[in-house]
């Protein structure tokens, strides 16, 4: 009777247990949920007395643990094992085994697990309270921005106590949109300004979206029309300069002869009178043509010599005229750029603003019945140990550790919609 009654006092312990293990983690058993690193579980172990023929609590393997952040779990007499992915009751399961072979029991322990604790979740971005909330198996990305508060909601005034009018915020989206489209038109028309003047031989035609359109379409034709006229007279100059200077320089050449002629004709002249056979006027009309030829031929020097400095200028004045435009619409490119970067930053704060105010229920003025765009709320999220963040749904399932980042967007029709 002592036997039977002991067996049937372990049989209650058994059950009991089961039930406290139970009770720790209803959630975890009814969602199929798996460990995660970092849990928290209680572990409870029954043992068989084979004197007392009943199952004992086994003190030395019994009690709280916490899954190691790479997801192993160290028990004394099974040793570290793998239990991150697994449910409770498989990893209870492989305990029972493992300490059943690593002592040789005659029957295996019973092995009861339940998941006390998990990391929290971090909720952050455009939500109303940021911060760590606790996990459940099963726990949503909406669930969770739903325990930290929703949606961020702005003021229905700003600092300065203006109102947050639907009618003028969506004014001001029209004011900074048609900005930027006309900003974005003349990016278009620099670039391909600069294709142009980056390879002006080439013939090949831009890309037809590429291209500007109205205004911008006209400036650029005017710009490379009236730079293709400036180097066309650049280029006649040079013609010209060209010509002066081959003209003088045959002229030069011709000089050059005739003031070899007469320094002939002057060295005959000086003999001939040393030895009295012609007159002193003959020698001194001789040295008065030479001095006037040698004059002449400086003359056509420095009118040559000018000519090249004009061909220098002209030619330089050709790389001038591609190098400026370049380094002009390379300037006025970057500008556009960055003002483009500061509108579009102050258009998306406007929508950001307009969709707030539109969902605060304010009046919305005459055109936001008419297709004036809807918000977009987006869920991404970031695993524990550096893994890349990934895009998710409202029903997407959290993991303990995770971080939800909470973005929303305001969706405008594309124009004339």
């Amino acid at each position: 009777m002592t036997r039977i009654r002991h067996g049937l006092n372990g049989l209650l312990l058994v059950l009991v247990l089961a039930l406290l293990a139970g009770a720790a983690a209803p959630a975890a058993r009814a969602q199929g949920y798996r460990l995660q690193p970092q849990d928290e579980i209680l572990l409870r172990a029954l043992r068989w007395d084979t004197e007392r023929a009943a199952y004992l609590q086994w003190d030395g393997v019994s009690g709280e643990y916490t899954l190691e952040p790479d997801g192993t779990l160290l028990v004394p007499l099974a040793g570290q094992v793998e239990a991150a992915g697994q449910t409770p009751a498989g990893l209870a399961e492989q305990l029972a085994l493992i300490l059943r072979r690593s002592i040789g029991m005659a029957e295996p322990p019973h092995i009861s697990i339940g998941v006390t604790g998990h990391l929290p979740v971090y909720v952050l971005g455009d939500a109303a309270a940021p911060g760590a909330y606790p996990f459940r198996p099963g726990l949503t990305a909406q669930q969770a921005l739903a325990l930290a508060g929703g949606l961020l909601r702005l003021p229905l005034q700003d600092s300065a106590g203006n109102s947050l009018q639907p009618l003028r915020l969506q004014g001001e989206v029209r004011l900074l949109s048609g900005q930027i489209a006309a900003l974005e038109e003349e990016r278009r028309r620099l670039a391909a300004d600069l294709q142009a003047l980056s390879d002006p031989g080439s013939g090949a035609a831009p890309d037809a979206g590429a291209l500007p359109s109205g205004l911008e379409a006209e400036i650029l034709a005017a710009a490379q029309a009236a730079r293709t006229a400036q180097g066309s007279r650049i280029r006649d100059l040079q013609q010209v300069l060209r010509q002066q200077i081959s003209h003088l320089t045959t002229q030069i050449t011709l000089r050059d002869k005739q003031i070899a002629l007469t320094e002939e004709e002057l060295e005959t002249a000086s003999s001939l009178r040393e030895r009295g056979l012609t007159v002193s006027a003959r020698v001194s009309s001789l040295t008065t043509a030479l001095n006037d030829l040698e004059a002449k031929r400086l003359d056509l020097e420095i009118a040559r010599l000018t000519a090249r400095q004009q061909l220098n200028r002209a030619e330089r004045d050709a790389l001038e005229l591609t190098g400026d435009a370049r380094s002009q619409n390379l300037v006025r490119l970057n500008e556009v750029e960055q003002d483009i970067a500061a509108l579009s930053t102050r258009l998306a704060t406007a929508r950001l603003l307009h969709a707030e105010a539109l969902a605060a229920g304010l009046p919305a003025g005459p055109d936001a019945s008419q297709g004036g765009g809807e918000a977009v709320v987006s869920y991404r999220i970031i695993r524990p140990g550096g893994a890349a963040p990934g895009a998710a749904g409202p029903q997407s399932l959290l993991q303990p550790g995770d971080t939800l980042e909470v973005s929303r967007s305001f969706r405008w029709p594309p124009p004339g919609q």
